[in-house]
């Protein structure tokens, strides 16, 4: 199987729709047929990324708890915009246990990296 380098950028805040969760099940197909998957979150969609939301509170369901499966399918590159978390007040310590920081520097080689990227 020839593997591919896929980039799946998140940009929307966690629960105004379903957008944020197909990107996730997107990331998951992409790792259940064996791809190299990095997933990141960029602008709103570091909303994504933070822990202790309650969606149940506003009627949603929990897709989030998907980020910490994505190890399952081997898709251990997971990266939040540390300037998009900047801009928003939050920091590493607020994210979902293996989010990892990334400059804007660092997501620019992601994207050249990347064989396809979709953003979502």
């Amino acid at each position: 199987m020839n593997v591919k380098n896929i980039l799946v950028i998140h940009t929307l805040p966690s629960f105004n729709d379903l957008q944020g969760k197909e990107a996730l099940d997107l990331s998951l197909i992409f790792g259940s047929y064996e791809q190299s998957v990095k997933v990141m979150f960029l602008g709103q969609g570091v909303f994504q990324t933070l822990a202790h939301q309650d969606p149940e509170s506003i009627g949603q369901k929990d897709y989030l708890s998907t980020i910490k499966a994505l190890e399952i399918y081997d898709i251990e590159e997971v990266y939040a915009c540390r300037a998009s978390l900047e801009q928003y007040g939050f920091d590493q310590h607020e994210l979902i246990d293996g989010v990892q920081l990334a400059s804007q520097q660092q997501l620019n080689a992601l994207k050249q990296a990347a064989d396809h990227v979709y953003v979502i």
